[in-house]
Formats: C-alpha cells, sequence, structure tokens
C-alpha cells in the first residue's frame, strides 16, 4: 500500500547534505525522485531513521538553491526516503515550482 500524500518526479540532482550544525562538511549525493513533500536520496550512507539532516540542492541547472531541513522517513538498501519538514513559506514555493516542472 503507497501511502504517499504526494505525487513523486523521477530527477537525478545533486543534493549536498550534513546531519547536524557541528558537521563541517557536507556530503554530495543524489536524488532520484522529488515531490512536494520529500525527496529520495540514493546513497550508501548510514541514515539512521528519524535523522534531520540540512539539504540543499537545485533542482534544475539555472535554479535557485533550496536549502530545507528533511526527516529521514524511511531507509532502505538504496538510500533513504526524507520528508521535508518546517518549511517556510518561500521554501515551499520553490520546491512547488520546481515539482511543477518535473
Amino acid at each position: 500500500m503507497d501511502r504517499r500524500q504526494h505525487a513523486r518526479h523521477p530527477v537525478r540532482m545533486l543534493v549536498q547534505h550534513q546531519s547536524s550544525s557541528a558537521d563541517e562538511a557536507f556530503d554530495v549525493d543524489y536524488a532520484t525522485d522529488l515531490s512536494r513533500g520529500g525527496l529520495f536520496l540514493h546513497t550508501k550512507r548510514a541514515l539512521p531513521k528519524d535523522t534531520t539532516l540540512h539539504v540543499h540542492f537545485s533542482p534544475t541547472k539555472d535554479a535557485q538553491l533550496i536549502s530545507a531541513f528533511c526527516r529521514v522517513a524511511r531507509v532502505t538498501q538504496d538510500g533513504a526516503g526524507m520528508e521535508f519538514v518546517a518549511l517556510d513559506a518561500e521554501t515551499r514555493a520553490l520546491i512547488d515550482r520546481s515539482v511543477a516542472r518535473a
């Protein structure tokens, strides 16, 4: 049973992410889908469920950089399903425009 609230759109975009503000460097992996509710991060890194990550990504080559927080909602052997949390209105609008173009 698919419990997703938002349609997923296939993408291939770089996502910089870090697990806490204490981390100095961002890790970089690819997202393979994007929706209004989150993204799927293709990674081999161990990301425990319910971990919060700070992510940065640009949905298209010339699009504005999106900075958001995500919660690891699901972990698979291929990566992690991430749910956007506490989005401000501007970031929500950027994601909505990106999904509409996908």
